[in-house]
């Protein structure tokens, strides 16, 4: 480990002094486009989406999301709706490595889900793979979101100013020192909280004895300076900052009839609880030009994720309310990621474009849960109990990797690379050799064929009683109990550019992982801390599939089709000894969504979403046994259940009409302005989102509910 740590450093030391003696004419972003057409021309499964995509078309409540972008691609399931779940070719849901300017994040999303903690204003681009990936990423199983921020505008200052349906962002920038330093910041808030206040406050006159309050909100901030030393050295910092906040009070002062006397008597009680969780995240990156071939990049980063839940009940009563109870408890979960990596690009050939560095994070997970109960009773006996049970640890990840784009004739490029990662936690040492290969060959200017294969693993865990993203949620290592995951997937497709400004892509996988978790637990919503690694059984899981792209794309209009075909399976022995179908195993998924400028000033968006339905566990009924006869003689029956297998019940399927328009319009002093109306769900599908078995008539039958009507929504932006 320490070897492998002062190899990192050295690497970082030595490039950066050779520069310092070294002279170079090459323009900096000449190197970076060469690296991205190569990227885009050789990996299978990668998706380049610039800022601006993200700022157009359909937006739910009117604000543009950048992971509900990603989930209209194939080969992505979405979870549940609204939220911003992203299952990728099988996936657990948690395996995405979510990179901020190079930082890793761990929890990308406000509301539980409805939106996600990337600002779309702040984003420049974003790298989205699905297979295939490149021997510089690592850490997790199925996907990498690499999103980069916008570095500030050197020249002028701009920025631009929305307002939603339930919240409004801020952006601007401009040079510090033109030429030299720039700045770029962005800030988003909701105001739920300026609505569920004023709302409970109203509902409250009508109710003297009893108030309830609940306040929401969620913020978040980007900021970015550039600076520019000279032709050869830049300098990059970012941070970003969220936090959600949620608050529910509830206090009742009723009168009740003790079984114990003949008088009424009052009661007193108080139930609070308040959750916050949110991201840290800062970076600095350095870029120096080495030579007309060689550019490094030294990056330090330091990543927090953390989440807090606190519950007090409180109930007072009996004669001149003398008895009292309290209860206390919270949940507290926080994440540190402190890194240092450094990359390396050399063109060493024209036909060579080979990339190499190391990286090394330090992580420290931190986990409490505790409660305290007080009861104070004159007549009888006071009871004081508290506990505390906690979690720490420590781990230690490194990598090395070196990768080289070879493409010695045009009609064929080679992407080949090996990633070495190390993981030491308390009592194990991880070692694991991670191959990556990729293959392109170019059938004349109308096809090209395309096939990789990739292995990961993900020394990271999401320990989680349930499938949603809450933070009752923890992060653990993997330990000398609990095996780091695995995954091997093998890609590959045809490629067409078709005449009429068409094209049709094709693409098949097959994946495989190893160690995945389960919770096997009986808490339905807080694990175990410090037998957590009992309370999870580990198991298998497959995905395979085929993704279809077929588009036609003019200046003023965008069609496009997406349809995935895919399978996704687990087998937990220890839960069902036979392979059984995922949560979101959606056979079928269809996109078909659509752009048009109907004038300058007037653009329409639309957006049809189909799947075949996600999956429960439901009991299936056994018999009636007769347990006896009631007082009128007649027989009583006792139903007896069993599950004849897990995720044994597909919902109806899934499908929805999205609208969008944009009103653009310029001001008289030159500004853009842009009026969003959105439309989501405009036929009012109830969508069904849980399901239950119920009698009826003798007969057991399920039942599915929907809760998402259509929701319209408006937003209005002004950029200046």
């Amino acid at each position: 480990m320490k070897k492998l740590i002062t190899v990192i450093l050295f690497l970082s030391i030595a490039t950066f002094a050779y520069s310092q003696e070294n002279r170079d004419t090459l323009d900096a972003s000449r190197i970076t486009a060469d690296a991205i057409k190569a990227r885009n021309t050789t990996q299978t499964g990668l998706t380049v989406l610039d800022g601006s995509k993200f700022n157009k078309g359909f937006a739910f409540l009117s604000s543009p999301d950048v992971i509900k972008t990603l989930q209209m691609l194939p080969g992505v399931s979405a979870g549940t709706e609204l939220l911003s779940g992203l299952f990728v070719h099988g996936g657990t849901g948690y395996d995405n490595l979510y990179l901020l300017d190079g930082a890793p994040m761990y929890q990308v999303s406000h509301l539980a889900g409805l939106f996600s903690s990337f600002n779309p204003e702040m984003v420049d681009q974003l790298d989205f793979y699905k297979s295939g990936f490149p021997a510089r990423y690592g850490g997790r199983l199925s996907s990498v979101v690499d999103v980069k921020t916008r570095t500030g505008n050197m020249e002028e200052y701009h920025g631009s100013f929305s307002i939603g349906l339930i919240d409004g962002s801020f952006q601007f920038e401009g040079p510090i020192k033109k030429g030299k330093t720039s700045f770029n910041i962005g800030l988003r808030r909701s105001w739920l909280d300026l609505v569920t206040i004023p709302t409970f406050a109203i509902i409250n006159r009508n109710s003297p004895g009893d108030k309830s309050t609940m306040s929401y909100n969620f913020w978040d901030a980007n900021a970015g300076i550039t600076h520019i030393f000279n032709n050869k050295h830049k300098l990059f910092f970012n941070f970003y900052a969220g936090d959600d906040r949620l608050t529910i009070k509830e206090s009742f002062d009723n009168k009740y009839y003790p079984s114990y006397n003949d008088e009424w008597e009052r009661n007193i009680s108080n139930f609070n609880i308040k959750v916050t969780w949110g991201n840290i995240v800062s970076s600095m990156r350095l870029e120096s030009r080495i030579n007309d071939n060689l550019l490094s990049e030294l990056t330090a980063y330091y990543s927090l994720n953390r989440s807090l839940m606190s519950f007090e009940d409180s109930e007072r009563f009996g004669d001149n309310l003398n008895i009292s109870y309290s209860d206390e408890s919270f949940n507290r979960s926080n994440v540190h990621d402190i890194g240092l990596k450094s990359d390396f690009n050399w063109t060493s050939h024209h036909s060579h474009h080979i990339r190499f560095g190391g990286s090394y994070q330090y992580h420290i997970y931190r986990v409490a849960r505790g409660m305290n109960m007080i009861t104070n009773d004159p007549e009888g006996e006071d009871m004081n109990y508290s506990e505390e049970d906690k979690a720490d640890y420590d781990g230690h990840e490194a990598s090395v990797y070196i990768e080289d784009e070879f493409a010695p004739t045009d009609w064929f490029s080679l992407n080949a690379g090996l990633r070495y990662a190390l993981f030491g936690v308390k009592g194990r040492v991880y070692n694991r050799f991670e191959p990556r290969v990729a293959l392109r060959f170019r059938c004349g200017n109308l096809l090209t064929i395309k096939a990789s294969y990739t292995e990961m693993n993900q020394f990271n865990h999401q320990v989680a009683a349930n499938y949603l993203d809450l933070p009752t949620n923890t992060w653990m290592p993997s330990t000398s109990v609990v095996p780091p995951m695995f995954s091997r997937q093998v890609a590959g497709g045809f490629y067409f550019k078709l005449p009429h400004s068409l094209v049709l892509n094709i693409e098949g996988w097959w994946k495989t992982m190893d160690n995945l978790i389960e919770y096997v637990g009986s808490n339905s919503m807080f694990p175990p801390l410090t037998e957590w690694e009992s309370s999870f059984t580990t198991g298998r899981g497959r995905s395979y599939g085929a993704e279809f792209e077929f588009a036609w794309r003019r200046p003023r209009v965008d069609l496009t089709l997406y349809y995935t075909l895919s399978w996704s399976q687990r087998n937990f022995e220890h839960i069902y000894k036979f392979w059984y179908p995922d949560r979101y195993d959606n056979r079928h998924k269809i996109t078909i969504s659509g752009s048009y400028q109907l004038t300058k000033r007037i653009d329409l968006f639309a957006a049809w979403h189909y799947h075949s339905g996600n999956r429960l566990t439901v009991a299936t009924l056994a018999g009636e046994n007769l347990i006896g006869f009631d007082d009128m003689g007649n027989p009583v029956y006792s139903s007896s259940y069993y599950y004849d297998s897990p995720n044994n019940m597909k919902l109806p399927d899934y499908h929805r009409l999205d609208l969008g328009f944009n009103f653009k319009k310029t001001t008289k002093r030159g500004n853009e302005s842009i009026w969003n109306l959105s439309f989501y769900n405009i036929y009012c599908r109830m969508n069904p989102m849980m399901a239950y078995v119920q009698q009826k008539n003798g007969k057991y039958v399920g039942k599915s509910m929907g809760f998402i009507p259509i929701i319209p929504s408006f937003s209005y932006k002004l950029k200046f």
